[in-house]
């Protein structure tokens, strides 16, 4: 199993998981045609995505879903409170695959459970996502806090992609206004550094090959903080993982389990 991040942060996230030949798309943050150049970029070609996975509806994580399921007739798969609170094409709308958070279901040869998560959306999830070989890959995209749910569901696995989308202390002396600042910061906002080191003693295992920094804040956070922080976790947790922090503006590296 390889994973490719397309892009992550507030202007939009997504990536793809391959394995075995066969690729999906997790979210899908970017207009219909970025997230085309990017899958250019890293030798992706589009019409080979056999299906879109969402985390929840918001516009960072699904404003291409529509156009990309209508082009590529991609079926898309998330819960059904993320797909009512969207907005679909007639065209669209029978690419459709409500499925309910905590069950699995095979998509693409692979197998995937969504858990739920805390954040200001319908039904958010958090995803694993295991290939025909028992590779695992994890991803929580947005949640203000951590819960015995996450890192239950979040074991054994080969990559981890996780949160890290603000550092506090910048948070709290930045320019959002304080409203911003307190739905950020809350427990259905999105988890900062210290919050995601806090997270990793549950889940840190000794198959753990990448631990990828996602939905990285351009304002709150810079990645050479949250690098060093987490590292230094990682480090204290014993492991031997590595680190990539994913960024908004181009595509990672393949990242390979």
């Amino acid at each position: 199993m390889r994973v490719v991040v397309l892009g992550s942060g507030s202007a939009g996230n997504s990536l793809v998981v391959e394995s075995g030949g066969r690729r999906i798309l997790i979210d899908a943050g970017f207009s219909c045609r970025e997230i085309e150049r990017r899958c250019k970029l890293v030798g992706v070609a589009p019409e080979s995505l056999e299906a879109l996975v969402l985390t929840h509806e918001h516009g960072d994580h699904a404003r291409g879903a529509d156009r990309l399921a209508r082009r590529f007739g991609l079926r898309v798969f998330a819960t059904p409170g993320t797909l009512r609170s969207l907005s679909w094409s007639e065209s669209a709308s029978g690419m459709l695959r409500p499925v309910a958070s905590g069950w699995p279901y095979e998509v693409g040869g692979f197998s995937l459970e969504s858990f739920a998560v805390a954040h200001d959306a319908e039904e958010p999830v958090g995803l694993v996502v295991q290939d025909e070989a028992g590779s695992r890959l994890g991803l929580v995209a947005d949640l203000g806090t951590w819960s015995r749910l996450a890192a239950a569901r979040l074991k054994d696995l080969g990559i981890l992609i996780l949160e890290t989308n603000h550092d506090l202390d910048m948070l709290r002396t930045g320019p959002y206004p304080w409203s911003l600042k307190q739905r950020v910061a809350s427990r259905h906002g999105h988890l900062s550094n210290r919050q995601a080191v806090d997270c990793l003693p549950d889940i840190v295992g000794d198959d753990l090959r990448w631990l990828v920094l996602y939905h990285l804040s351009r304002t709150n956070n810079l990645p050479a903080l949250a690098a060093a922080t987490l590292g230094e976790a990682v480090d204290r947790a014993g492991s031997s993982a590595r680190l990539a922090v994913a960024a908004q503006s181009q595509p990672s590296s393949w990242l390979e389990v």
